[in-house]
C-alpha cells in the first residue's frame, strides 16, 4: 500500500479553511466544528505517517 497519509493532510487543510471561511462570516459554532475535526484529521496524518510499511 502506498504512502497516501497526505489525503489526511489535505482534509485538514480542507477543514481549517472552512473553519476560517464560518469565522469570517460570524459562524462561530460551525467553525469550532470545524476547526476540531481538521485536529482529528491532523492526528490521523500523523499517525499514518508514523505507520510502518
Amino acid at each position: 500500500m502506498r504512502n497516501t497519509a497526505w489525503l489526511w493532510f489535505a482534509g485538514c487543510i480542507a477543514w481549517a479553511v472552512d473553519g476560517i471561511v464560518s469565522l469570517h462570516f460570524h459562524s462561530l459554532q460551525h467553525a469550532q466544528l470545524a476547526f476540531m475535526v481538521s485536529l482529528v484529521f491532523l492526528a490521523a496524518g500523523f499517525f499514518y505517517r508514523k505507520q510502518k510499511r
